[in-house]
């Protein structure tokens, strides 16, 4: 008899757990000698061996990759043959332990603060007007009505909205869905952190990053960054390129600096591009990865949703660790009008660049209108901080069901 003809005549389809057994699990090994069997059973990523000095009723038909309850020691259940291979990796335990112990740690820094953690929208009317990122756009239908509505790329319109009315210290961790892009340190869900400070600034925001980036290393016992180092983006630029970065560089200057520095620009089409080409291969790439590193004080068309410094840069910094990009802080801006503007402004950089048409969110105007306080707010990468903490290199290994 073939294990075909034992499945299908003698076996019984998918019985239910039984009520009492020693082990279940999958079977990771068989080792067969005369009578003697075996069993390596895997579960929860430990392996357990059960030897029979007989091997029991059918036990012949078993095969690796069965699931199987060990009732007795002359009886095995076999619950549910591998018929395919699995479609998905298997679970790390460990590695998920590690993750559910560091969101909580996370948590706990924020609970010690005073901060309130708050839930905004997925589905939004504007998922945001960044002009360089792809979204996901989706249909809202109820009875007659029909909206259009996208997935977030970040929570931060709604949790301006929160301060707005009346929100002091709050934060989100915040499920966000950016199109377009997989890589090993892109995936097209990401788990996103933002707090904000209400009636405060950029420093205390910066503040808070340290003694972050300090409790976590404390309490979860790994290295941490070997020293914090702080720079303005002219700064970097006369380090690495020698060259007077102003806020009025123009894009004739940015080109003229690409070709000196033998950057491949042909892909720019605005000065954000021809930036963020020189930034990242002449200086994101020589940022030391032993040090904790804050890039400061942004050309103007880089200020995003932040206040103009005095002398005309964007209020903002960005957090480098190994390599890695981890967060994004802003002085918020709480004008109407100026932000109204550089809404407007984005929207026309996307369509020049064909992205998919989004409407403002006139809600979040309002509620500028309304007035919202001077505020610091910051969204840290939670995904890539862990990879920084526990020398993780591609984001998938995160995931139990990865895009690729």
């Amino acid at each position: 008899m073939t294990r075909t003809d034992y499945l299908t005549n003698i076996w019984k389809p998918y019985p239910a757990m039984p009520a009492t057994f020693l082990v279940a699990g999958r079977i990771y090994k068989l080792e067969r000698e005369g009578e003697l069997l075996e069993v390596t059973v895997a579960r929860d990523n430990q392996n357990h061996k059960i030897k029979f000095e007989k091997a029991p009723s059918h036990s012949e038909f078993l095969s690796e990759g069965d699931l199987i309850a060990v009732v007795s020691s002359d009886e095995i259940v076999l619950l549910a043959p591998q018929l395919a291979a699995l479609p998905v990796r298997t679970l790390d335990s460990d590695l998920l332990k590690k993750y559910e112990n560091y969101l909580k740690v996370l948590r706990q820094f924020f609970y010690e603060k005073d901060f309130l953690e708050v839930q905004t929208p997925t589905l939004v009317p504007c998922p945001g007007t960044e002009p360089s990122l792809d979204v996901f756009s989706s249909q809202l239908k109820v009875g007659s009505r029909q909206e259009k509505l996208f997935l977030r790329t970040s929570p931060e319109l709604h949790l301006k909205k929160a301060l707005a009315l009346g929100a002091d210290k709050i934060f989100e961790f915040a499920p966000c869905y950016r199109n377009g892009e997989i890589t090993e340190r892109h995936q097209p869900e990401f788990l996103m952190l933002e707090w904000y400070r209400a009636f405060d600034n950029l420093k205390t925001i910066k503040e808070d990053v340290l003694k972050l980036v300090g409790f976590l290393a404390e309490v979860l016992q790994i290295s941490a960054p070997k020293e914090v180092k702080s720079y303005s983006v002219a700064e970097l630029f006369k380090i690495h390129c020698h060259f007077d970065f102003k806020p009025e560089t123009s894009i004739p200057e940015l080109k003229a600096l690409a070709q000196k520095l033998n950057v491949d620009v042909r892909s720019a089409e605005s000065i954000d591009d021809y930036f963020f080409l020189i930034f990242m291969e002449k200086i994101e790439s020589q940022l030391c990865s032993d040090d904790l590193v804050f890039v400061e004080k942004y050309p103007p068309y880089q200020a995003a949703l932040a206040r103009m410094t005095e002398d005309g840069w964007g209020d903002r910094f960005e957090v480098y660790w190994k390599g890695y990009e981890l967060a994004n802080a802003f002085n918020e801006l709480n004008d109407p009008k100026i932000q109204r503007l550089r809404a407007e402004e984005d929207l026309i950089k996307k369509s020049e660049m064909k992205k998919e048409e989004i409407q403002l969110d006139e809600e979040f105007f309002k509620a500028l209108e309304a007035g919202m306080p001077p505020s610091g707010g910051i969204a840290l990468g939670v995904d890539r901080l862990f990879m920084c903490l526990y020398g993780i290199d591609e984001i998938s290994d995160l995931r139990t069901f990865a895009y690729k």
